[in-house]
């Protein structure tokens, strides 16, 4: 069975042993029977066998401590050790697959992105060329497959000609897909 330490209890130890030590050889003065103070010596280390082997003693006890928390403190530091380098391990694996994630998404709000652009470039450049009707194009974009798609109406088939060409035009990197109806305007009463 291993004997384990704490440091308070070490501490404790040391401090009788200090106690032990710090009293032997010193001077204390009693009270004697009359009420008068009588000195006397406590036994130092060498002056009665008996007070020498508790002194030896306790310190061999503290010594043992010592050892004991020394020993329980490299085991402690080689535990910490250990565990650190485990979740470093562990770490890596997580944080990569973290980063993985991380690129994905910028990837998908990259692509999410670039939709938005080519619409809002295409409903743009629409409405900037005065020889289409573009007040009923819709325009829809699939950002996955990277298609432009064109739909509603306009009054003549030549708008829905142009209307592609122009999709075309600003779309970079999209496949157009003119879905525009022709459909006349009805006459104005």
């Amino acid at each position: 069975m291993t004997a384990r330490y704490s440091a308070t209890t070490g501490l404790a130890v040391a401090s009788a042993v200090a106690r032990v030590l710090g009293g032997t050889g010193t001077a204390r003065a009693t009270r004697d029977a009359s009420g008068e103070a009588a000195a006397y010596a406590s036994p130092s280390p060498g002056s009665s066998p008996a007070g020498g082997d508790a002194v030896d003693k306790a310190r061999a006890g503290a010594e043992k401590v010592s050892e004991k928390v020394k020993e329980g403190a490299e085991k402690t530091g080689e535990v910490v050790k250990d565990v650190a380098h485990d979740v470093k391990r562990e770490a890596k694996p997580v944080a990569r697959k973290t980063a993985e994630k991380v690129k994905e998404g910028a990837e998908k709000t990259g692509d999410a992105l670039d939709a938005a652009k080519q619409h809002l470039d295409v409903k743009a450049a629409l409405l900037a060329d005065k020889t289409v009707d573009a007040s009923h194009i819709d325009i829809d974009t699939d950002k996955d497959a990277k298609i432009l798609y064109l739909r509603g109406t306009v009054p003549t088939a030549a708008q829905k000609a142009t209307a592609e060409r122009i999709a075309k035009d600003k779309a970079d990197g999209f496949i157009v897909r003119n879905q525009l109806t022709v459909m006349a305007k009805p006459a104005s009463r």
